[in-house]
């Protein structure tokens, strides 16, 4: 993040071409001019103009090794409890316990409205990918 945050210049927790084309030339990336936009359009995963650092980050990182590739898949079939490809509410209910948060044991929410926002971080991230289209 700190990287980002110095490339950054007007604070806003987002990339504009500009941001990028000056970051490209203080990092002496040598990027043809007629090139940029191809670039920037590449970590631009939501098409609204701007790099955000998960799209940054996302890009950075590229693709999984076999093993963390492994481990992911792993993971995603044990959420997957019927085995039908999809993992689904029913499927993070059972799996998802708000019993312990902090919120629950003070008496401030509900393990519904706990597991509702944890729920909600899944789809903020998949409608960065998709164009703000919720899937539920």
């Amino acid at each position: 993040m700190r990287t980002f945050k110095i490339i950054d210049d007007d604070n806003s927790k987002r990339l504009d071409r500009n941001e990028f084309r000056k970051a490209l030339r203080d990092f002496a990336i040598d990027v043809p001019d007629e090139s940029i936009a191809i670039v920037f359009n590449a970590f631009d995963l939501n098409r609204d103009g701007f790099i955000d650092y998960d799209e940054f980050l996302r890009i950075m990182k590229g693709d999984l090794s076999p093993a963390r590739l492994a481990l992911v898949k792993k993971a995603y079939n044990k959420l997957d409890r019927n085995g039908n490809g999809i993992v689904d509410i029913n499927d993070l209910r059972g799996i998802y316990n708000a019993s312990k948060h902090p919120d629950f044991l003070a008496g401030k929410k509900t393990e519904d409205q706990i597991f509702t926002e944890w729920l909600e971080t899944f789809e903020m991230h998949h409608n960065i990918q998709n164009g703000n289209k919720a899937d539920g």
